[in-house]
């Protein structure tokens, strides 16, 4: 399941946040942040809203520290985890 998480979370990225990649660019294991994919602090709560909206939850206020943004795998996982798919 997760899979199918990661290539939603690449799409988002490719597709609806300007970042200027494209999807077989993009690791998964790689940080979201400075030495991966460079996303600032504005994008980051940008790709935060998409995920709720695309993944129908929210986010509460202690989940949104750095720990599930670490990459885009450890974010499926807590997101899998979210939704109960784990």
């Amino acid at each position: 399941m997760s899979d199918n998480i990661i290539a939603q979370l690449k799409n988002i990225i490719v597709e609806e946040l300007d970042v200027n990649r494209k999807l077989e660019e993009i690791d998964e294991k790689a940080s979201l942040f400075e030495e991966g994919l460079g996303l600032d602090s504005v994008t980051i709560m940008e790709f935060i809203a998409l995920i709720e909206k695309c993944f129908d939850f929210q986010f509460s206020d202690e989940e949104l520290s750095m720990e599930p943004f670490k990459n885009l795998q450890v974010l499926a996982d807590f997101i899998s985890t979210k939704l109960g798919t784990v």
